[in-house]
């Protein structure tokens, strides 16, 4: 028996229904992937600023301490003499 007109069209509406389905939840998926993102992006933006504070601080420390080395050797170096 071949499938009527009705049939094919049940069969067409069906078949737009779960693609308009599919399309719909696709975007929503999209949106909260996007949405996702610009928060891992403003993470990274927030960490690479940290980063940079810390290197500061690193070399602001490694300064003082250089400066605190130098002046423990010259100590150093007037008692000997």
């Amino acid at each position: 028996m071949t499938p009527s007109a009705v049939d094919k069209f049940s069969e067409l509406e069906a078949r737009i229904i779960r693609t308009v389905e599919l399309v719909k939840s696709t975007r929503m998926e999209k949106a909260a992937v996007e949405k996702e993102l610009t928060m891992a992006r403003k993470s990274v933006e927030r960490l690479e600023r940290e980063i940079e504070d810390l290197k500061n601080e690193r070399e602001l420390v490694k300064t003082r301490v250089e400066s605190l080395l130098d002046n423990l050797s010259e100590i150093t170096e007037e008692s000997i003499v």
